[in-house]
């Protein structure tokens, strides 16, 4: 996490930040987000995130609805980012 949770980042702060993955999770708009938006970010070109083609999207009510869903949420994300240190040697 760049910021805490529920808090508007900037460009700026992810930049900063140089995730080495971006996982997008966008309210209302479900598995239909599209991480191609998030390769446009000007700011964003020296993010190893972006130059490795790290970003994802999972559907938003996955980690944001209590319950069984947010459970769910979880192993989506164990799932993504265990195949994404795999397919880079570390897992």
């Amino acid at each position: 996490m760049v910021v805490p949770a529920g808090e508007k980042i900037t460009d700026a702060q992810v930049s900063q930040a140089r995730p080495d993955v971006i996982v997008l999770a966008w309210a209302a708009t479900g598995s239909k987000a599209d991480p191609k938006q998030a390769y446009k970010v000007a700011a964003w070109k020296d993010v190893p995130a972006i130059r490795n083609r790290n970003v994802f999207v999972i559907r938003d009510e996955l980690l944001n609805t209590p319950g069984p869903p947010l459970i769910e949420g979880a192993h989506a994300l164990y799932k993504l980012l265990n195949s994404t240190n795999a397919e880079r040697g570390q897992a």
